[in-house]
C-alpha cells in the first residue's frame, strides 16, 4: 500500500532573519519521527530537503531529528528530497533500517500562506506497517505489500533515483521508464524547441538546423509572396530577386501592372505600366478626357479665335466649323434677306435681283389685274404701268369709270 509523508506548513515561532523581516512570512515544518497503529517507531534518516521559492533553502534531518522547522517568506516553493535517505523502524534496541521508497513526485510544491497552515506530502512504499510520523497535521503514512515486487512504470518511479523493481536499472535507464514523461525523448519538433538554441532531442542538431524544426513558424524560410514582403525592399526568401523583381511577387497587390487607361492613371505624372511612357505620351491615354486632343467642330470652339485642335486653321478657317452656327454663309433666300436692301451672302447681288429671292413673297412676280392691285399705286407686276395705266386693269372696277 502507498504511504504519504504529509508536511504540513503554518507559522512558527523562530523569528525571520533579516532579509524575510520586511514581508510576510509563514514556516514550514517537517516531521521525521512517529508511531505505527501497531505500535511500531518509525523514522525518515539522513534526509536532506531543498527549498526552492521566494528564497531557496536547505534543511537536513538525522536520526537524532523528529521536526525539521523553517521560517519562510510568503510564496510558492518546490520542496525535493535528496537520494540517500533511509526509512528505520525501532526494533526495541535501535533502530533498524526497512527497504523502502519514494513513490510521490519529487520535488513536491507547497504554497506557504501568511499565518495558515498548508500541506506537502511524500509517499513512501515500506513494510505492511502502517504508521504516524509528527504531530498535529503532520504525518508520514507508510504501508507496504511486501509480497508483490515493485514497479518502475510510473512517472514518479521512473525520477525518484532508485531501482524500484530491482532489476538493475535505476529510473530512465529502466526499459519499463522509457515512455514516462520525466524518461520519455525529448522532441525538437515544436516552435518552443527549434528556438531555445539547445540540441533538444540530441541528434546532433540544435534549432533550424535539424530537419524536424524545418516547417516549425521560428525556422520555416521566409516567403516573398505577400503583399508585405514584395514591397519591403528586402529579398526575404533568399532567392536573389527582391520584392518585384521575384516572380512569386507578380500578382500581388503592390506589383501587378496597372493599366495606363484611365483618366487618373494619364494624369497622375507616373508611368503607370512600366512601358517607359507616361501620362498623355502613353498611347493607352490618347483618348482619355485629360488627353484627348481639343476638337474644334463645335459652336464655341469655332468662334473663340483659337485654332483650338492645333491643324493650323482657326475658328471658320478650319472645315470642321464650317456647319457650325458662327463659321456657316449667311443665306440670301428668306423675304428677310430678301427684303433688307443688302447682298447679304456676298454674291454681287441684293434681295429680288438675287436668283435665291425670286421665290420669296417679296420677289415673286405679282399679277396686277385686281381692283386693289389696280388702285394701290404701284406697278404690281412690273410691266412699266401702273394701276389703271397698266391694260390689265382696264376692266377693274376702279378703272372702268
Amino acid at each position: 500500500m502507498l504511504a504519504a509523508l504529509t508536511i504540513p506548513v503554518g507559522c512558527g515561532a523562530e523569528a525571520p532573519d533579516s532579509a524575510e523581516q520586511a514581508s510576510d512570512v509563514g514556516s514550514i515544518s517537517l516531521a521525521l519521527v512517529g508511531t505505527s497503529a501497531t505500535g511500531a517507531t518509525y523514522r525518515l534518516s539522513n534526509a536532506w530537503f531543498d527549498l526552492y521559492g521566494p528564497t531557496n533553502r536547505v534543511l537536513r534531518g538525522d536520526g537524532d531529528t523528529t521536526v525539521l522547522t523553517e521560517v519562510l517568506p510568503v510564496g510558492r516553493y518546490d520542496v525535493y528530497l535528496e537520494p540517500g535517505w533511509f526509512l528505520e523502524r525501532w526494533t526495541g534496541s535501535g533502530y533498524q533500517v526497512v527497504p523502502a521508497a519514494l513513490t510521490s513526485a519529487n520535488p513536491t510544491p507547497v504554497f506557504i500562506n501568511d499565518r495558515a497552515t498548508s500541506t506537502v506530502a511524500f509517499q513512501f512504499r515500506a513494510d505492511d506497517d502502517d504508521v504516524s510520523l509528527g504531530y498535529g497535521t503532520l504525518d508520514i503514512i507508510i504501508g507496504v505489500d511486501d509480497t508483490t515486487p515493485l514497479g518502475e512504470d510510473t512517472d514518479v518511479a521512473c525520477s525518484n533515483g532508485y531501482d524500484d523493481d530491482g532489476d538493475g536499472y535505476t529510473d530512465c535507464s529502466d526499459p519499463d521508464c522509457q515512455w514516462q514523461p520525466f524518461c520519455a525523448p525529448y522532441r525538437e519538433d515544436t516552435d518552443v524547441a527549434c528556438s531555445n538554441g539547445y540540441d533538444d532531442d540530441g541528434d546532433g542538431y540544435a534549432d533550424c538546423s535539424d530537419p524536424d524544426c524545418s516547417w516549425q513558424p521560428y525556422c520555416a524560410p521566409w516567403r516573398e509572396d505577400t503583399d508585405a514582403a514584395c514591397s519591403n525592399g528586402y529579398d526575404d526568401d533568399g532567392d536573389g530577386l527582391a520584392d518585384c523583381s521575384d516572380p512569386e511577387c507578380q500578382w500581388q497587390p503592390y506589383c501587378t501592372w496597372w493599366p495606363e487607361d484611365t483618366d487618373l492613371a494619364c494624369s497622375n505624372g507616373y508611368d503607370d505600366d512600366g512601358d517607359g511612357l507616361a501620362d498623355c505620351s502613353d498611347p493607352g491615354c490618347s483618348w482619355q478626357p485629360f488627353c484627348a486632343p481639343y476638337r474644334e467642330d463645335t459652336d464655341v470652339a469655332c468662334s473663340n479665335g483659337y485654332d483650338d485642335d492645333g491643324d493650323g486653321y482657326a475658328d471658320c478657317s478650319d472645315p470642321e466649323c464650317q456647319w457650325q452656327p458662327y463659321c456657316i454663309p449667311v443665306r440670301e433666300d428668306t423675304d428677310v434677306a430678301c427684303s433688307n436692301g443688302y447682298d447679304d451672302d456676298g454674291d454681287g447681288y441684293a434681295d429680288c435681283s438675287d436668283p435665291e429671292c425670286a421665290w420669296q413673297p417679296h420677289c415673286t412676280w405679282s399679277p396686277e389685274d385686281t381692283d386693289v392691285a389696280c388702285s394701290n399705286g404701284y406697278d404690281d407686276d412690273a410691266d412699266g404701268a401702273a394701276d389703271c395705266g397698266d391694260p390689265d386693269c382696264q376692266w377693274q372696277p376702279f378703272c372702268a369709270m
